[in-house]
């Protein structure tokens, strides 16, 4: 399974989950399969925005790419095939993507839930 990430940044005064990255051994993503599906309650590593390092490359997954499955209760659902139509000129190269980023706000806007409770900051 991937590596979850959750990037905080400030918003309204307090320190709110933002972006997720998902990060991939290398030919772990197997872009063969149409979906895959990422439980919201696995553990993930906590950094701020200003923390993403400059080289790291991946795919942005859009809000059109997130399905849900009522087979997958508490998980967030990525469509693979989606993200390949959209990046047909990089067929080739999808083998070599190892991370995906999903914005918090379209997670919730697709769950139609609040995800600050899943991932509050805490200060370590």
């Amino acid at each position: 399974m991937a590596k979850l990430t959750v990037f905080y940044d400030f918003h309204e005064e307090r320190i709110q989950p933002f972006l997720m990255a998902l990060r991939f051994r290398p030919n772990e993503l197997d872009w063969n399969k149409t979906s895959m599906y990422v439980p919201l309650g696995a553990p993930f590593q906590q950094l701020k925005m200003e923390e993403i390092p400059d080289l790291e490359a991946g795919i942005t997954v859009l809000l059109d790419d997130l399905v849900i499955n009522p087979g997958h209760p508490q998980c967030i659902g990525v469509s693979l095939s989606r993200i390949k139509l959209r990046h047909i000129t990089l067929l080739n190269d999808l083998q070599y993507i190892q991370q995906l980023w999903i914005r918090m706000s379209d997670i919730e806007e697709v769950l139609q839930m609040d995800t600050r409770s899943l991932y509050p900051w805490s200060s370590n």
